[in-house]
């Protein structure tokens, strides 16, 4: 499974001063960056290697979601 087939989002923290992303997916993983691309990029790469250890394990990943506004 790729990490490009979850539901991301990614949204400004005024509080944190920082973008943060998210994965639907995996409720527990997020990133925070100083930009929206840089914090979605750190993200997709934890993703990537969650999923992947979930696989290499036996696990089976989380099936990708449809996003909250459909």
């Amino acid at each position: 499974m790729s990490a490009a087939h979850y539901t991301y989002d990614v949204a400004w923290s005024e509080e944190e001063r920082t973008f943060i992303a998210r994965v639907k997916e995996f409720p527990a993983l997020e990133a925070r960056a100083d930009s929206r691309g840089a914090a979605l990029r750190a993200l997709k790469s934890v993703v990537y290697a969650v999923a992947k250890e979930m696989v290499d394990s036996g696990s089976e990943s989380p099936e990708p979601q449809p996003p909250d506004n459909q």
